[in-house]
């Protein structure tokens, strides 16, 4: 039972995506759970009047359902703090504030209870003192937390958090929701409405690939070895036994083969396996759904991190295509919460059917893409556009194939900002670009005015972070790509500002766009994607007679700091000098279009792609105006790399094997949020006893804002990367931790102390080297290191539980929160966030620490 009455302390400045470094002002008073409701106390807050708050009351609306299930929905809010004037004057960031509740929880019966609990609209929550964080910001209810309660009260208490991101800007209440469910005596819960299936056209099945999303109910490891459809002929079947740690959640992944395409409703029986040797049979039922050719159709594919997603596909109209020829895709992406399989989605380009060109709808794997559609949901969208040509094979469509490298892509709200993220960083594989009500990064939409008090420098450490995303920085990697913005002028939610902001840098950049901006329209309307201005754009960007637009005869390439980009006019930028600063190349082409100009700046490595069709590549390129030219092979750019040498000059590089664990490329270029780009399923590694329980909220927190699965392994060692396909997460306290594959890494434990080399060891210049030494109580950091093949380790430090605890929080949930490659946080970091670090910053390509990242001594 959870309690109506909760009491309520707040509010308290929070600034955009903040909470997860902390920075809660109640931890200076030792944290919420240690105050009791005292009516007169008062507590510090800028927000309101006299400049503090006191405790307050609010009535939950409670509703219990026959399963044993009961909720209670809060909304919360503070009607006497001055909202309107704060925003009148600081905007919404204004609007995003931070408050406690406090309720119980009470378990009836006489003995222990297993209870999954779930707070939707939370990021952090506590029972009876211990913490839970990552909740369910954006309401999934897809991975809640398994607690073995005893009977009897317990304490809850909730951090309410408003985010304009999630909320909006209309009001100022927080809304959540606590479900609180009775788990019964099964070892295993098979989510049935997790299920997901490709859908049949003409009775074939587009894709094998399926999943559903199993919970384990006990606290011991539970194994599920084997999976067969029940009492039908069709075959299901998975890849090899799944292992599911005490409490977690992963997806089972099977594959479905039809024996006949009569029978479209059939059970799957799921054996598994106790620690006890148990075996237990469950089952759960697949409908497969028929859809024509005509349709939207889901389709499935397996992501890149190994797990299934999908796609809404809908196939040309072949009376309109000529079908000896690919034609182009169009690929639209949706906005934050809506679900790609939504009617809302699927019909989102009905009116623009008939067009010659296929319609692909990528789920970004969530309905909010994981990552706001970077890093995970890029990765969602390649594996997508890759599954058309399966989907054609497994239907056998006689239509037209899919030009993959003619993508145009459009989005709708948080799409339209993920249409602008990835024509900015994937240039040659766009032909052209419609964002429509989307905003330009995340700082600018809703600006972090309200964060801590940083120092400079430590502030400009996190904005390097987050502008892989500022796509106002990025407007010169769109010449040559056709560019129609659409906006409504009474958009509340995206404000029209961002598109007409990018509309005039466009015209900067000398590579004017389209725009259109409608009167008395706001975010969204039915049609929205299908005005006669879109659509005349999207017919002229699919007509097999449309010439391609012409990449400028001079341009620039910006390369993000994070060195995160694919090619641009075929040049692909390896590594840059300096992850400090962003990269530049500016491409001058002469008459003949043989010989190209290339100024660069901070570019330390790059090559020559034929990736676009659009551009032919050069016969020779002049390097920063030097006296000699190198010559382009076309049959070996592969094999070729130009590298800038310590002495500033170019050369030329034929050997292929610089990609070592000492120099840092590819999926291991970003920030911290890097880690995301695995090729498998994650492994969180546990290397000291005690702190199982975080590697399962890493565990649950990975799958609730990503879908994303990891298996947790209680052993680790220095080369565990060698035996697993994705990348790894290691927790460990004091002198557990491995040593780094690469020999001079700069972050090292040395008895039981954390060490930072601001410079390279290599260097013979004593003066410039300095380390700082790091050894308190309840210290925490987190760090990347380099693995073998391109993978990734994510390390999560702690000189103590406590300190582990905290800089676990820095591992990915919610994107816009800046975290750098590495970060070194003290016990001041509860209430003063990022402003309590003592060492924050990001490695160069010899993974260095670069010269611009912050570092302070203890004191």
């Amino acid at each position: 039972m959870l309690s109506e009455k909760w009491d309520i302390l707040g509010p308290f400045r929070l600034g955009t995506r903040e909470a997860i470094w902390g920075a809660d002002p109640l931890e200076y008073h030792g944290g919420f759970h240690g105050l009791p409701h005292v009516s007169n106390a008062t507590f510090n807050s800028a927000l309101t009047m006299n400049g503090s708050v006191q405790w307050g009351t609010t009535y939950a609306t409670i509703s219990r359902s026959s399963r044993g299930q009961v909720k209670a929905a809060l909304t919360v809010s503070f009607p006497a703090t001055n909202w309107e004037f704060l925003q009148s004057v600081y905007g919404w960031p204004a609007l995003q504030y931070q408050a406690w509740a406090r309720g119980t929880l009470e378990i009836k019966g006489s003995q222990p209870q297993t209870i999954a609990l779930s707070g939707g609209g939370l990021l952090e929550f506590l029972v009876d003192g211990k913490p839970y964080f990552g909740g369910d910001l954006y309401h999934y209810h897809r991975a809640p937390s398994l607690l073995q309660l005893s009977p009897g009260p317990h304490v809850l208490e909730l951090r309410l958090t408003r985010d304009v991101r999630a909320l909006g800007g209309v009001d100022n209440a927080i809304e959540v929701t606590i479900d609180a469910e009775l788990r019964e005596t099964e070892p295993i819960t098979l989510d049935q409405g997790s299920l997901l299936v490709s859908e049949l056209t003409g009775g074939r099945l587009g894709s094998p690939w399926s999943s559903i999303n199993v919970q384990n109910n006990d606290g011991a490891d539970v194994m599920i070895t084997s999976i067969r459809a029940f009492k039908t002929l069709h075959h299901v079947s998975m890849r090899e036994p799944l292992q599911i740690s005490g409490h977690q959640t992963r997806p089972l992944i099977f594959t479905i083969s039809l024996s006949t395409l009569e029978e479209q409703h059939f059970s799957v029986e799921v054996i598994c396996q106790t620690a006890d040797q148990i075996s237990r049979a469950l089952y759960f039922d697949i409908d497969l759904e028929e859809r024509a050719l005509s349709d939207s159709i889901r389709i499935t594919y397996l992501h890149p991190a190994g797990i299934v997603s999908y796609a809404i596909l809908r196939p040309p109209p072949v009376e309109s295509c000529n079908v000896s020829l690919a034609v182009p895709v169009i690929l639209v992406l949706h906005g934050a919460g809506l679900a790609a399989d939504s009617s809302q989605a699927r019909g989102m380009l009905d009116e623009a059917y008939g067009t010659c060109s296929w319609m692909l709808f990528p789920s970004g794997v969530t309905s909010w893409s994981g990552d706001d559609w970077h890093l995970w949901g890029v990765a969602d969208i390649q594996a997508a556009v890759s599954a058309i040509a399966d989907w054609a094979t497994a239907v056998r469509w006689a239509g037209p194939g899919a030009a993959r490298e003619e993508l145009v892509v459009a989005g709708h709200s948080n799409g339209g900002q993920g249409a602008w993220y990835y024509a900015t960083h994937f240039p040659d594989n766009v032909s052209a670009v419609a964002p429509v009500s989307g905003y330009t990064s995340i700082e600018n939409y809703v600006p972090y005015t309200m964060w801590q008090v940083l120092e400079p420098s430590l502030s400009s450490v996190l904005a390097r972070s987050r502008s892989a995303y500022k796509h106002e920085l990025l407007v010169g990697n769109l010449a040559g790509i056709p560019v129609a913005q659409q906006h409504g002028a009474e958009d509340d939610n995206v404000p029209a500002y961002h598109a007409r902001l990018m509309h005039e840098l466009l015209g900067q950049a000398q590579w004017p766009s389209k725009y259109e901006e409608l009167p008395g329209k706001g975010h969204w309307f039915e049609g929205v994607m299908t005005t006669d201005y879109l659509k005349g754009f999207y017919q002229a960007m699919v007509s097999q007679f449309r010439k391609a637009a012409e990449i400028p005869q001079t341009f620039t390439v910006t390369v993000p700091a994070s060195g995160n980009l694919g090619s641009k006019a075929g040049i692909q930028v390896d590594q840059l000098q300096s992850p400090d600063v962003n990269g530049k190349l500016r491409v001058t082409r002469f008459s003949d279009n043989r010989t190209w100009h290339i100024n660069t700046s901070n570019i330390r490595r790059f090559h020559m792609s034929a990736t676009s069709s659009r551009i032919e590549l050069p016969a020779a390129i002049v390097l920063d105006d030097t006296t000699g030219t190198f010559d382009v092979n076309l049959a070996q750019i592969t094999q070729t790399w130009y590298l800038r040498g310590a002495d500033g000059k170019w050369n030329v590089s034929h050997n292929p094997h610089w990609k070592t664990v000492h120099q840092r490329y590819g999926r291991q270029l970003g920030a911290l949020d890097a880690i995301l780009r695995t090729q498998g399923t994650f492994t969180i590694q546990v290397c000291s006893p005690g702190v199982e329980y975080i590697a399962l909220q890493i565990s649950r927190n990975l799958f609730q804002y990503f879908a994303a699965d990891a298996q947790i392994l209680r052993y680790c060692s220095s080369n565990s990367s060698q035996h697993q396909s994705g990348n790894i997460i290691t927790l460990a306290v004091g002198q557990d931790l491995p040593t780094a594959l690469l020999e001079k890494y700069p972050i090292r434990i040395d008895k039981g102390r954390l060490v930072m080399s601001t410079t390279n060891p290599l260097s013979t210049l004593p003066t410039l080297r300095h380390e700082y030494v790091y050894d308190e109580p309840g210290l925490g950091a987190v760090f990347l290191r380099p693995c073998e093949d391109e993978k990734l380790e994510l390390v999560i430090w702690g000189t103590d539980s406590v300190g582990l605890l905290q800089a676990a929080r820095l591992a990915p949930t919610v994107t816009g929160s800046g975290q750098p490659e590495y970060v070194v946080l003290n016990a001041r970091s509860r209430w003063e966030g990022v402003a309590g670090v003592y060492a924050a910053g990001h490695l160069d390509w010899s993974w260095q620490i670069s010269p611009g990242s912050y570092h302070s001594d203890p004191i």
